[in-house]
């Protein structure tokens, strides 16, 4: 069986093609491991019998993985003896590393791949000089493989994505060329001024007297009936100009004591939205002073769109039911909201930026009926949801059509266009490259139609061509315009800006000190948020967090706050990791959080107050620190209701460990916790693991999820398990001054023993073993990073230079800015 093995393999040493590797098979592993029954899927003997089928490495080294620790042939097989073992593991390891980069030196270690929507739209708001752009929604989501949506395997391109990407491209150059067409000269800038006490739904609420008081010149807002947060919305201001707006609030804290006005005994957060029928962007979110005299002014900057309501969102009130209780003898909390000023819409140049972009200096005029160019559309307006771009249909007559002027539209149409391809595209670009597309548009402009109209489908087929679409990679040594782009979008999610294509333009961003200081500027960019965000949305699978709801009985004190904040510790730390360049134990560990007071009260740490994420050091007996044990993390790994050892294990050993468990042997049935609270999950999981097709991986799967069972499904430390119908009467807390019930069930169990061997009691040692083991945390940090930079998956062949990677950055603890400079300056980075 060997001869076809090798055959499928490069050739090797001499040493190596010498030992039979199908021999130590057929020993070893050819008894569990062999036809349809195979444990695992995992036919050897096929994959070493069949000489018309190359198996692809991964699964061979998957083989070589598990004999080399030990982990196969089990113990209880009778193992070969330690010389054969090492023997096997030599000449495979050798046989898969030649094998790969045979392929690679052909092929690449990356495919051709597209653009994801996330850096699609990212692209498009840097080009167009669009911050606020949304067009991700308008595009089919993208398939994953090995944790990340950025993986060219995984990019497949349909006729339907194209028809997408088009759509999204017109509705991105709609949005740029708007405001001009649609108003011609700069809209005026107003100041609107709203009193509270007149103004439509709050004057309403507070001539009722149910759910708002008079406040001085304020009104004084309780809460919305039978809801334990409060939307209102300000009912005399919608915007009629998409553009920036300065808004200001004047808001503050009180105590409604029987009819008495008193200060606010507690904190209070506002968060600002744009809301358009059922859909809301964040504006941002602010701390409230606590009484008339620490009254807070907030003022902020944010992007409306036409049709869009101011909406705030009381984040604190108190979910009390007041019922029939008079007002005199009502007590609760509540936020004064006295007035709002609007002033805008706020255009620094004119015309805007984005239009520059298209068009640079070109006029804009009335749209004549006597002259020979048709009458251009309806400007369009983006609603800006993930939706279709619609028309704005305006009443008769009240509509001035616009149209750009060109007196040399030819030329123009050939000098703009490729001004454009040439950013477009990242890299020089020829005028003869361009033809097809100037053809195009001189086409529409014979037939008559406006000038942007036929620059609107020269444009949109610059954004739908295969050049730009896809990262322009070869086999070999990257080009220094396609090195400039595998950067911008590994730290930026978008194109290269204007320093990098020049310095991809004199050849020099290969050298080794113009590399490096361009990641360190990079880095140091706002853009680079983007990065935190993604990576951190896809590696800590962030994305999913709204993907489960806690139960509202078992942990009413969970809000929309509450989840923001979880998210916004995540990515600051992560960018705390960044900046600070801080090593790979603080994926497990550290002496300080990133939270605000809402965290901070769930973690049971004093002195912090107010909504902003900001540094705090970490008590010593506090069972945080790190991303192990971080709310959103805690999240994401449980399902709502329940935690379960095996989710939190399993995702353990995939994203610290980067040892993904196998999937579970068909017709096993998953362990269901017992929502009643009448036994434990560790009580099931032990009689789950009897079955001994279960047994093995559930060994390396259980103790680290174990060791986080001391936190529910929010995050919250616990010795007992919240229960619904067994447990001991209802136990009452207060959290941001709401009242929180539930039942206390069974006693939780944090112990359990390391598939090493080393037992632990609680979260605290378990993370001491972790610690131990930070070459492991780094290495698979270090692999997460080269998937998400090159969009390919780590080969066998990649080892070396990953190794090469730690040795880089050993002597900083494995940093995590360090890691990022290695890979950028690794072979794996800079060649495809």
């Amino acid at each position: 069986m060997a001869c076809c093995l090798i055959a499928s393999m490069s050739q090797a040493s001499e040493a190596s093609a010498a030992y039979d590797l199908a021999g130590f098979i057929d020993s070893n592993c050819l008894d569990c491991h062999a036809g349809e029954s195979a444990e695992a899927g995992l036919d050897l003997e096929r994959m070493v019998s069949d000489a018309d089928t190359r198996f692809p490495t991964d699964r061979w080294a998957k083989v070589h993985d598990r004999v080399k620790a030990g982990e196969m042939p089990p113990p209880d097989y009778g193992s070969p003896d330690q010389p054969d073992r090492d023997r096997f593991v030599v000449a495979s390891a050798d046989r898969l590393r030649r094998a790969d980069k045979e392929r690679q030196a052909t092929e690449g270690r990356t495919v051709y791949r597209r653009l994801n929507r996330v850096e699609y739209e990212n692209t498009l708001r840097d080009l167009l000089r669009l911050p606020n752009l949304e067009v991700a929604g308008m595009l089919p989501p993208d398939s994953s493989a090995y944790g990340f949506d950025k993986v060219g395997s995984a990019l497949d391109v349909s006729h339907v994505q194209l028809a997408r990407y088009l759509e999204a491209a017109g509705a991105a150059i709609d949005q740029a060329m708007g405001p001009v067409l649609q108003h011609g000269e700069r809209p005026e800038t107003q100041v609107l001024h709203l009193d509270a006490k007149t103004n439509g739904r709050l004057e309403q609420v507070l001539r009722k007297g149910k759910e708002a008081v008079p406040v001085g010149e304020a009104v004084g807002l309780l809460r919305q009936p039978n809801t334990a947060q409060a939307p209102w919305w300000w009912s005399k201001f919608s915007p009629t100009v998409d553009g920036t707006y300065r808004i200001r609030m004047k808001t503050h804290g009180f105590v409604w004591d029987r009819g008495e006005v008193l200060p606010a005994d507690q904190n209070h957060v506002v968060t600002y939205y744009a809301l358009r029928q059922t859909t809301k962007r964040p504006l941002g979110t602010f701390d409230i002073g606590p009484s008339a005299d620490q009254a807070s002014i907030h003022e902020f900057d944010a992007h409306l769109r036409v049709g869009e309501q101011l909406q705030f969102w009381l984040e604190t009130l108190s979910d009390q039911n007041r019922g029939n209780t008079p007002m005199e003898e009502y007590v609760a909390p509540g936020v004064a909201v006295e007035w709002l000023e609007i002033e805008g819409p706020l255009f620094p140049q004119w015309p805007p930026a984005s239009y520059r972009q298209l068009f640079g200096d070109l006029p804009v005029q009335d749209w004549d009926p006597d002259s020979n160019v048709q009458p251009p559309p309806l400007p369009i307006h983006y609603d800006g949801v993930g939706k279709r771009a619609k028309l704005v249909q305006a009443k008769p007559g009240k509509t001035t059509l616009r149209h750009v002027v060109s007196r040399q539209p030819d030329a123009d149409a050939r000098r703009l266009l490729l001004r454009f391809a040439n950013r477009t595209l990242r890299r020089s670009v020829g005028g003869d490259e361009i033809r097809d597309i100037v053809e195009l548009v001189q086409a529409r402009l014979d037939a008559h139609v406006s000038f942007q109209e036929a620059m609107r489908v020269g444009y949109q087929a610059i954004l739908c061509s295969p050049e730009f679409l896809f990262l322009d990679e070869s086999p070999g040594q990257l080009s220094d315009f396609a090195l400039a782009s595998r950067l911008s979008y590994f730290l930026w999610n978008s194109l290269p800006d204007d320093e990098l294509r020049r310095a991809a333009s004199r050849n020099e961003l290969h050298r080794a000190d113009v590399l490096s200081a361009q990641v360190e500027r990079m880095l140091n960019d706002p853009k680079a948020n983007r990065f935190v965000e993604d990576f951190c949305g896809q590696w800590l699978d962030l994305r999913r967090i709204t993907v489960t709801q806690p139960d509202e009985q078992l942990y009413p004190e969970f809000d929309q706050f509450l989840l923001d904040s979880m998210v916004r510790e995540t990515r600051r730390y992560f960018a705390e990791m960044v900046r600070d360049d801080l090593g790979a134990d603080h994926l497990v560990g550290s002496d300080f959080l990133m939270i605000n007071e809402r965290l901070a009260e769930l973690y049971e740490i004093d002195g912090v107050e107010g909504c902003t994420i900001r540094k705090v050091d970490l008590p010593a007996d506090s069972p945080r620190g790190g991303f192990l044990t971080q709310a959103s993390v805690l999240k994401v790994t449980a399902n709502g209701t329940t935690t379960s050892p095996v989710t939190r294990g399993a995702w353990v050993l995939d994203r610290l460990y980067g040892r993904p468990p196998l999937p579970p042997p068909p017709n096993v049935p998953a362990v269901e916790p017992d929502l009643r609270g009448a036994t434990t999950i560790r009580r099931q999981l032990e009689k789950h693991r009897d079955d001994e097709a279960c047994a093995t991986c559930h060994r390396a799967i259980d103790p680290p999820g174990f060791a986080l069972e001391s936190f529910d499904v929010i995050g919250t430390w616990r010795d007992r398990y919240r229960a619904l119908e067994n447990g001991e009467p209802p136990q009452v807390k207060e959290i941001m001054g709401k009242p929180v019930v539930y039942k206390l069930g069974l006693p939780v169990d944090g112990s359990g023993v390391d598939p090493g061997g080393e037992s632990f009691e609680d979260v605290h040692e378990f993370r001491a073993i972790l610690l131990s083991r930070k070459e492991t945390l780094a290495k698979n940090l270090a692999e997460r990073l080269v998937v998400y930079s090159t969009g390919a998956g780590i080969d066998f062949a990649d080892r070396d230079a990953i190794a090469k990677i730690l040795n880089e950055t050993r002597d900083t603890g494995f940093g995590l800015r360090s890691i990022i400079h290695a890979v950028v300056q690794s072979d794996l980075f800079q060649r495809k």
